[in-house]
């Protein structure tokens, strides 16, 4: 670009007076940078948006100042020049001013890695980041630059998902012509080298494609009101929220013929490009730095400009470029190929060619300071994957009974995957086990494999933790450099299951402190040295084999799963917990309990699962013994307690309840006695999962409001403490309260480590 646009040697900030108050800088800049010559009017334009923010951000901050299209240039809503709106989805580049040319600079230039150690400074580092992620959020986008003005002094900021680099701080009075080039270029430039995705096209909201997407919706709704799918494509359909066509650049599946190539030897194969349709993102992970993925129900649109075929899952990544690791669709292609159950079914998969993170090849180039500083900067690969499946988030889920059978359905598909493919998935959480109805049957699907590996591939790939940091095993996370295994994932299945059943199923924590267990034991951890390890409250989980509510509770208890009818019973589940509890320790619990489990009149809730299991080819067929009903309960006559029928005379009742009681507190002592199961390979767990789904004493009504929408609450008014979230960049700071502050939504998906 050099050649078509030269270095200036004007400088058209040389004038610049002195400022007392940023808000005098906005007016200065945005005159000058409109009023230069050197500067194209006709591609961008300058316009201030300090106080009003974007009406779809949550965050509800505003950038200073932006240049934008003419066209899109943000209108003025009221008297004077500071009453435009932010507008994320529409502006082209970032101006931030700061009056301060050194306590509020975000980089600093004498340590290695840029980063400031001051409060001050760190808080301005987490304010730009905050502009850059809802720019990310908004629009579809490879990179994103920045200018900051500081005083009489000036930076131009890069942004990718690898990561940040600056230029070092300029006096832009006495070197200005740096940053006059910069614009003058800037604003010459095509869309794609301002840093727009080329293979994603905005459409008009009155163009056919989006009539045509209302049409299908509205279709679709009136033909199955009831089906979750269609709903989440209507609910994506959002006015306020841009909507786009994105390409997918199909890499052929294993066998397939390549495209035919040009004439001359040297020409690449014909590119097969297919294209979507989609509204609002049904997932976004958020952030600035990382994979930032963004999940979408899409349909595909053909060359006709028709959209044709289902529904379907679209998710869009900067997946990690590095040698090794396979690109998920190729891992999905073998999944599929050796009939792994469970997993999402590949339709479509390629890298977007040319579409690769920058920041790591300029921080490579940087001279450091310090020998032996360590830097984890990756390379990312724009990446495009369409499987079949369109799932629902796990929270969802109706009773603890689907909880369970969820995370069944994915223990069967990682061993599988483990077992037929060699294939490890290695980020067990949350976030990647989704809820699919197969066959008129809510089942569990395992989704999210980019992070997998071959098992009998190199150890060590990436120079970090892998995984997902709430979820990852106490082992796993105190050890930065050990490699995955069965048995940590299967630790990983036990913390997800508790992570739920806490929040949305009965227990004896005291509701008030649910918020701070989840912080503690979830986000948690300690420090060795510069690295971040384990918390304790899941370290003393694993090592003592219960969870200790004394921090939380106003009396001394370990943690119990009550039954919704009888609080002075417990839970199906408290079993399943208590006995994994018992696995992670090998040893019995420190606080056993003698409460019998609660009895609920036997209710059909498994049986559709385990016949469309049955049914299926590609599950192996668990041989167990039958299970064990406990008797239904009736009431008896005049006392309202439960005995067992046949019904005995008043005096023999009482002697059977007490019989009852002794036999019921000696079989759950005994119960809880019993061997640890053996978490190093999936069969003793898979049997013990199903053995318990295959029950008829689940309740029916135990799932209760989310406890952990307290957490949220406290966040909002101040009250709770900030919890840890490893691999996230300095918290979002207000550098000025903005109209109709709202708190920010939780985020719906994990911190990546």
């Amino acid at each position: 670009m050099k050649d078509y646009y030269p270095e200036l040697k004007e400088n058209i900030f040389a004038g610049a007076p002195k400022f007392s108050t940023e808000p005098a800088m906005y007016q200065w800049i945005t005159d000058t940078i409109n009023g230069s010559d050197v500067i194209n009017s006709r591609n961008v334009v300058c316009a201030s948006t300090p106080y009003k923010s974007d009406r779809n951000d949550a965050t509800h901050q505003a950038v200073d100042l932006g240049l934008y299209s003419p066209q899109f240039r943000p209108i003025n809503e009221g008297d004077g020049e500071y009453n435009r709106r932010i507008n994320w989805s529409r502006i082209e580049l970032s101006i931030e001013c700061k009056a301060d040319p050194t306590d509020q600079d975000p980089f600093d230039d004498t340590t290695d890695d840029l980063q400031p150690l001051a409060a001050d400074r760190k808080k301005a580092l987490g304010q730009i980041l905050t502009y850059v992620e809802n720019v990310f959020k908004h629009q579809h986008r490879t990179f994103h630059y920045m200018i900051l003005f500081l005083g009489h002094y000036a930076r131009i900021v890069h942004f990718d998902h690898s990561g940040v680099f600056s230029t070092v701080k300029f006096n832009y009075k006495t070197h200005g012509a740096i940053l006059t080039t910069f614009l003058s270029r800037f604003s010459h430039y095509n869309a794609s080298n301002r840093g727009h995705d080329p293979t994603a096209t905005r459409l008009d909201r009155r163009g056919s494609l989006v009539a045509k997407m209302r049409k299908l919706g509205e279709a679709k709704a009136a033909a199955h009101p009831d089906d979750h799918v269609q709903q989440m494509f209507n609910a994506s359909l959002e006015n306020a929220w841009p909507w786009y066509k994105l390409e997918v650049h199909v890499q052929p599946k294993s066998g397939e013929p390549e495209p035919p190539r040009g004439r001359l030897r040297s020409s690449r194969p014909t590119r097969v490009t297919r294209s979507f349709v989609v509204g609002k993102p049904h997932f976004d992970a958020g952030g600035v730095v990382g994979r930032g993925t963004r999940g979408y129900v899409a349909v595909e649109v053909d060359s006709t400009g028709e959209l044709v075929g289902p529904f379907v899952y679209l998710k869009d990544a900067w997946r990690v470029d590095h040698p090794g690791i396979e690109q998920e669709g190729c891992v999905l292609e073998t999944l599929n190929h050796n009939e792994v159950p469970f997993v999402p079914t590949l339709i479509c998969h390629g890298d977007l060619e040319g579409q690769v993170t920058r920041s790591q090849d300029a921080w490579a180039k940087r001279e450091v300071k310090k020998r032996g500083s360590k830097r984890t900067f990756k390379k990312h690969q724009h990446y495009r994957l369409v499987v079949a499946e369109v799932g629902k988030p796990l929270e969802h889920f109706a009773t603890g009974a689907r909880l369970v059978i969820a995370i069944y359905c994915c223990i069967l598909a990682h061993q599988a995957a483990y077992e037929r493919a060699g294939i490890i998935h290695r980020d067990i959480s949350s976030g990647n086990i989704l809820l699919y109805k197969e066959n008129g049957v809510w089942v569990g699907l395992l989704n999210d494999w980019e992070l997998s590996k071959r098992v009998n591939a190199p150890a060590v790939r990436q120079p970090d933790r892998t995984g997902t940091w709430q979820f990852m095993s106490a082992k796993a996370l105190n050890n930065p450099d050990k490699e995955i295994t069965v048995e940590d994932e299967l630790e990983a299945f036990f913390h997800v299951l508790l992570y739920h059943a806490v929040r949305f199923l009965p227990h004896n924590i005291e509701h008030d402190s649910v918020p701070k267990f989840l912080e503690d034991y979830f986000d948690g951890c300690s420090t060795k040295g510069e690295e971040y390890r384990c918390g304790m409250a899941k370290l003393s989980a694993m090592e003592n084999g219960s969870i200790n509510l004394s921090t939380y509770n106003t009396t001394p208890a370990t943690l119990k799963f009550l039954h919704p009818e009888d609080q002075n019973k417990t839970h199906v589940l408290d079993s399943i917990i208590s006995r994994l509890l018992l696995s992670f320790k090998a040893a019995y619990a420190r606080d056993p309990d003698t409460r019998e489990q609660g009895v609920t009149q036997a209710a059909d809730i498994t049986s559709d699962f385990l016949t469309a299991l049955g049914a299926k080819s590609n599950v192996p067929k668990p041989t167990v013994a039958a299970p064990v009903t406990p008797q239904k309960p009736v009431k008896s006559k005049g006392k309202g307690k439960s005995r067992a029928s046949p019904k005995p005379s008043r005096r023999r009742g009482r002697k059977a309840a007490a019989v009852a009681s002794t036999t019921n507190a000696a079989a759950t002592s005994s119960s809880a006695a019993e061997g640890a199961i053996s978490l190093k390979e999936h069969g003793p767990l898979v049997d013990f999962f199903y053995q318990y789904i295959r029950r008829t004493d689940w309740p029916l009504n135990d799932k209760c409001e989310d406890l952990r929408a307290k957490a949220v609450k406290a966040a909002a008014t101040g009250h709770q403490e900030a919890a840890f979230n490893p691999g996230r960049s300095e918290s979002t700071s207000r550098k000025r309260a903005l109209e109709n502050a709202q708190p920010a939504p939780g985020a719906s998906k994990r911190s990546k480590v």
